[in-house]
């Protein structure tokens, strides 16, 4: 069983490919202008995919931040208790993403992704009915897991589908992914919320993560070579997806832990999502217990930030 598990998330085989490796800074690779117009289309069909379904994985993990003070006044549970499950979120989210970022440089990203946002999805839908602190909290952690599959895939199917020159510019597109979806999460999870009741928001939001589910399954491709198409950046794009068990492969995701760069900028990004989550998870919570105002209209106001960024 485990080892169909890995076969099932192995990098997809590559298929007969009529054309030459690409350039590393042209389109103009030596195939046929038919093959370039499709590779063309399945670039911007994984960007799309990858910046719409990162998005929406935003709304699956940002849900809770909507619905605390309505749990809070039903007596559900109390705000120390919610923030120890936010932080048991944050805390398997981190461990994951330092594990599964080395996972997806191996993997099918295509169901890589998928998979993460369906279970961060049904963890949402499950969460309206659940009153256990206990359970919530293992159910929320569970979620932060399956979350931190997301930007790895993202990040690599970059790598895959797009040339050194261009990775740079669609990176800085698709990071405002996030912002995207925080922004959806605070207007589309608030007005339900306001409507229906707090257990109705994770109702919707895992609606949402669905149905990104299904985009990502169908738009979010794994390798150029998976389509008869050659490797975007040869000869590294296809040594890293055709060999990734070579020794080369292999000390080069060591290489990247010993570099003291990579660290620093490890924690100056802690440092500046400690002051952006503090915002996200209790912005809502704070406007609405201390300033009145309405779940939707404390939502609006955080949602602000996300739509300037």
């Amino acid at each position: 069983m485990f080892k169909s598990i890995i076969d099932f998330y192995r990098v997809s085989q590559a298929k007969p490919c009529n054309g030459g490796a690409l350039s590393s800074n042209s389109l103009s690779g030596n195939f046929r202008p038919e093959d370039r117009r499709r590779l063309k289309r399945l670039q911007w069909s994984t960007f799309l995919a990858a910046t719409l379904g990162y998005g929406m994985y935003y709304v699956c993990r940002l849900s809770l931040n909507v619905v605390k003070k309505p749990i809070v006044d039903e007596g559900v549970f109390s705000e120390t208790e919610l923030g120890i499950i936010g932080a048991v979120l944050f805390f398997t989210y981190a461990v994951g993403k330092f594990t599964n970022g080395f996972l997806a440089d191996r993997s099918n990203i295509n169901r890589f992704m998928s998979t993460g946002l369906l279970v961060t999805a049904l963890v949402n839908l499950c969460l309206g009915f659940v009153h256990s602190f206990i359970l919530f909290a293992v159910l929320w952690g569970i979620s932060g897991w399956f979350q931190s599959m997301g930007a790895a895939s993202c990040v690599v199917g970059l790598s895959r589908w797009f040339t050194d020159k261009e990775r740079g510019s669609f990176y800085g597109f698709w990071s405002a992914s996030h912002n995207i979806g925080e922004a959806m999460t605070f207007i589309i999870v608030a007005s339900i919320v306001s409507a229906l009741g707090w257990r109705y928001g994770f109702l919707g939001a895992g609606l949402v993560g669905l149905i990104g589910a299904l985009i990502v399954w169908r738009f979010f491709h794994d390798t150029p070579q998976s389509k008869g198409l050659p490797a975007v950046n040869a000869p590294a794009a296809k040594k890293a997806v055709d060999s990734v068990e070579t020794d080369e492969f292999n000390r080069a995701q060591k290489s990247v832990l010993r570099n003291p760069a990579i660290w620093i900028l490890a924690f100056s990004s802690a440092f500046m999502y400690i002051s952006r989550y503090a915002v996200n998870s209790w912005g809502v919570f704070y406007l609405q217990a201390e300033k009145g105002y309405s779940t939707l209209d404390a939502s609006f106001i955080i949602s602000i930030s996300s739509v300037c960024g």
